[in-house]
């Protein structure tokens, strides 16, 4: 049976991320930007007479199609919400964006299928009954139904769209080991700060030049990653050495970042690391997000 609909969905890197301090409900204040990056998970939505079925096609690590999956529990919510629990779907999930990585796939998953399913039903929801229901399944949810590049505060919920900068080539390198965002946060060793980087990185980005945004990265929770796992340190350090114009980790980790000053260079940065037994993608900056296939 052909899909309804298929749509693809971004990763997401953090070229700025600062920690502001902790809020009362446990959580920390965040000011940080998000950017869209060409490497792309896949949704196929189906029809079904009710329920949720969630099918994972393929994946690079193993992932389960139950309740702990961010894909079924927006499905779930959409139902419950905007459907009252009447219709039904299944969804195929096809995955290229590594789990646990520091580049939002569970949360771009989780986007799509909100989007997917308004797509899907023919629902027309206004953009801010989606990002309601987003910011329900978790603090980057909400970036992924717009994409592209945006100021994220509050738990990093709040999204303010920018201007995109300019398409630059990417090398993304991540170990084989994982980092938990909860350890990385009760490390101790984030540094906090006041939010002026991430908010004064729209005057970078309109510089138009790769350079001086590769020079003005920043990530807050990058010492604590170091810290937890010396292995991210190294992968910065040989990023830089072979070339890239700023490196830095994304997210709470362990992937890191590398902006390259053109594809070539990125490919050539990407070729002397994939020996080390990493994992190595070359990817690009892009200004769009979920999209119809």
């Amino acid at each position: 049976m052909n899909p309804v609909l298929t749509v693809q969905t971004p990763a997401k890197i953090n070229p700025v991320l600062e920690v502001l301090g902790k809020r009362p409900d446990g959580y920390h204040e965040l000011a940080l930007v998000f950017q869209a990056v060409s490497l792309y998970d896949e949704l196929a939505f189906f029809k079904e007479k009710e329920g949720v079925r969630l099918e994972v096609i393929r994946s690079p690590h193993p992932l389960p199609a139950d309740d702990s999956n961010l894909v079924l529990k927006a499905a779930k919510l959409f139902l419950k919400e905007i459907m009252g629990g009447k219709g039904g779907v299944r969804i195929q999930l096809k995955k290229e964006i590594p789990l646990a990585a520091g580049l939002g796939g569970g949360s771009s998953d989780a986007a799509a299928t909100l989007k997917g399913l308004d797509w899907f039903f023919q629902t027309g929801l206004e953009d801010s009954r989606l990002q309601a229901m987003a910011a329900q399944l978790g603090s980057d949810v909400p970036f992924f139904l717009a994409g592209g590049t945006a100021l994220g505060t509050g738990r990093g919920e709040k999204i303010t769209l920018w201007e995109s900068g300019p398409e630059i080539s990417l090398v993304l390198v991540k170990p084989d080991a994982g980092l938990s965002t909860p350890a990385v946060y009760q490390s101790g060793k984030a540094v906090m700060t006041n939010g002026e980087k991430a908010k004064g990185f729209a005057a970078v980005l309109k510089t138009g030049s790769a350079r001086k945004i590769g020079e003005s990265l920043y990530n807050g929770l990058e010492p604590a990653a170091f810290f937890l796992l010396a292995e991210v340190e190294e992968i910065k350090k040989q990023l830089l050495d072979s070339g890239a114009l700023g490196a830095l980790v994304s997210g709470s980790g362990p992937t890191v970042f590398a902006m390259a000053e053109s594809r070539e260079k990125a490919e050539e940065i990407a070729w002397k690391l994939e020996g080390e037994g990493w994992t190595v993608f070359v990817t690009r900056t892009i200004s769009t997000g979920i999209e119809k296939i």
